[in-house]
C-alpha cells in the first residue's frame, strides 16, 4: 500500500498527528501510550530471562551476551525471537493493540516480521553505529516498520534512538565496507551524506512507543548512565510486502497475517535496494556482531 492509501484509512491507536509524522519524517513517537498493566508485564518478563541468562557462558539462539557477561553481572545485549522464547511476547505482538499501532502506518493488513529485546547496559557499551534496517532484510516495498516500547524512562543520557528526518525518502546507502565484508553499518565516508549531524533524539517516559520506517537512517550512542536501557522491538510489514531475501533473524511466527486479511497482489516498489548476505546460508548473529568488525 502507499501512504495515501494507508491514511486513507481511519486511526487505530495513533493520532493524526503521529502517522502525518511517520510518513513525513521516517519515524514519530508517542509518549506513555502503552498500557500501564502491559507495561508491568513486560518488565517482569524481562526480569525473568535476565535471570535466565546467569547460567549461561555463551550465546545461544535466544540470548545474545556481551562480553562483560557472568552469573553474577548478565550483560545479554539482546533477547533474540522473544515470541519464541516465551509464549507472552507473542501475545504481544499479536494484541490489538500493537498491531493497531502497525496499521495506522502499513494498512489495515499486518504481517509479522521479527521481534527483539534489546538492552543497553551502563558504562558507554552497545553503541549502535549509523544504519538503515531495509538493506538487512529487503522486501519488495518499504512498508516494514519497527515499533518499539521503552520499558523504562530514557533519556539523552541513556543512549536513545536518534533519528535522520526525511531519510526514509532518500538514499539506500552500502553497509558493506570497502573489502565487501558486512558490518550493518554505513561507512563513515557516508555519514555526512546520510545528514547524521541532523539527527533527533527519540527520548520518552517510560510506556512511550516508537516507530521507525525501515529506510530511516539511525543509531543510538552509548548509555552514560548507571541504568539499563531496555526497548522491546516488533516488526511488521503490509501483507502486501514479500521478502526476497531469507531474514537474518526468523521466528517460527515470521510471515504470519496478525490482522486483517493476506494479500491477492504483490506491492512492487521500483525504487532498489541492495542485496544483502545469504543469511541461510552464513548466519546472523547480531548488528552489535557485525557492527565491531568495523
Amino acid at each position: 500500500m502507499t501512504p495515501e492509501d494507508i491514511l486513507s484509512h481511519p486511526s487505530n491507536i495513533l493520532t493524526d498527528a503521529q502517522r502525518n509524522q511517520y510518513f513525513n519524517e521516517g519515524f514519530t513517537s508517542a509518549p506513555k501510550l502503552t498500557p500501564p498493566e502491559l507495561l508491568r508485564q513486560i518488565r517482569e518478563m524481562s526480569s525473568y530471562f535476565l535471570e535466565e541468562s546467569r547460567d549461561l557462558t555463551t550465546s545461544n539462539e535466544f540470548f545474545d551476551l556481551g562480553p562483560n557477561h557472568s552469573s553474577k553481572t548478565p550483560h545479554v545485549r539482546r533477547l533474540r525471537r522473544p515470541v519464541d522464547a516465551h509464549p507472552f511476547f507473542w501475545e504481544v505482538a499479536t494484541s490489538d493493540f500493537i498491531t493497531g499501532i502497525a496499521a495506522d502506518l502499513v494498512g489495515p493488513d499486518v504481517k509479522f516480521h521479527s521481534a527483539k529485546l534489546n538492552y543497553k547496559w551502563p558504562g558507554g557499551g552497545e553503541v549502535v553505529k549509523w544504519h538503515q534496517d531495509i538493506p538487512a532484510w529487503p522486501h519488495t516495498n518499504y512498508s516494514p516498520v519497527t515499533i518499539g516500547i521503552y520499558l523504562d524512562d530514557v533519556t539523552p543520557e541513556v543512549g536513545p534512538l536518534a533519528c535522520v528526518p526525511c531519510s526514509h525518502n532518500g538514499k539506500i546507502f552500502s553497509h558493506y565496507d570497502s573489502n565487501e565484508n558486512w558490518t550493518g553499518a554505513i561507512r563513515l565516508t557516508d555519514e555526512k551524506e546520510a545528514g547524521v549531524e541532523s539527527a533527533v533524539e527519540l527520548t520518552g517516559p517510560a510506556g512511550s512507543i516508537i516507530a521507525i520506517n525501515c529506510r530511516t537512517v539511525h543509531g543510538s550512542s552509548g548509555n552514560q548512565t548507571n541504568k539499563t536501557r531496555p526497548l522491546l522491538l516488533f516488526v511488521y510489514s503490509s501483507a502486501d510486502a514479500f521478502p526476497w531475501t531469507a531474514a537474518p533473524t526468523p521466528t517460527s511466527k515470521t510471515g504470519e497475517i496478525v490482522r486483517g486479511h493476506s494479500a491477492k497482489m504483490v506491492h512492487m516498489d521500483p525504487r532498489p535496494c541492495p542485496v544483502p548476505p545469504d543469511w541461510a546460508r552464513q548466519g546472523y548473529g547480531s548488528i552489535f556482531t557485525a557492527q565491531s568488525k568495523m
